[in-house]
């Protein structure tokens, strides 16, 4: 997973590093939740987290590896293991593919992010029955061989999103005293992996 950006005005601004307004508090909180929601723990990791303007600068770029050897309720893993890597950087003047997945006959990729935040930006709510939504320009592609080895290329229609259940479940723990959505044990399992990854930045 890719959460690039080109705004070096915002690093170069900064002239102190402080872990509540690192790039891995302030952003990789949000890929890192997937992947746990996705996989659980990991099974190993490998943080390359770094302040590219030097010591004593904003943390400006990250590329957070997660290793996984054992397959895990829904999803499987080839005996060589599986990966999962979340990147991003401020200095990007050309963003990677937002999400790609490697398989052993073919790969998925999908260039842009979540419309929600966008449309949320431009003031554009959920009560549009479009919000949200990709046009077919954002859909992405899967590309594979089939079981006779031949090659496959197709769009693949976004799923639409919905950030406005999680806080449907939110409001049925408060109020009602419903299950939470997120663990206590899940929202601690970040936190330690992301202080793990800021570990040693001053």
């Amino acid at each position: 997973m890719h959460w690039d950006y080109y705004r070096p005005e915002v690093p170069e601004g900064a002239d102190r590093y402080t872990a509540a307004d690192s790039f891995v508090y302030s952003l990789a909180c949000h890929p890192v939740d997937q992947v746990l929601s996705y996989f659980g723990m990991p099974d190993e990791r490998h943080f390359d987290v770094r302040q590219l303007l030097g010591t004593g600068r904003m943390n400006d770029y990250f590329d957070l590896d997660f290793y996984y050897r054992h397959g895990r309720g829904d999803f499987e893993v080839l005996p060589g293991g599986l990966k999962v890597s979340v990147k991003a950087s401020y200095f990007r003047a050309k963003e990677r593919p937002s999400l790609v997945v490697y398989g052993r006959r073919g790969m998925f990729v999908k260039a842009g992010k979540d419309r929600q935040e966008a449309d949320l930006k431009k003031f554009y709510l959920p009560d549009h029955e479009d919000f949200g939504l990709d046009t077919p320009a954002g859909f992405g592609t899967l590309t594979y061989y089939d079981d006779e080895g031949h090659y496959h290329e197709e769009s693949v229609e976004t799923v639409a999103g919905d950030n406005g259940r999680y806080y449907d479940c939110l409001y049925e723990t408060i109020v009602n005293g419903g299950a939470p959505l997120v663990t206590e044990e899940q929202t601690m399992a970040q936190m330690r992996l992301l202080e793990e990854a800021t570990n040693g930045l001053v």
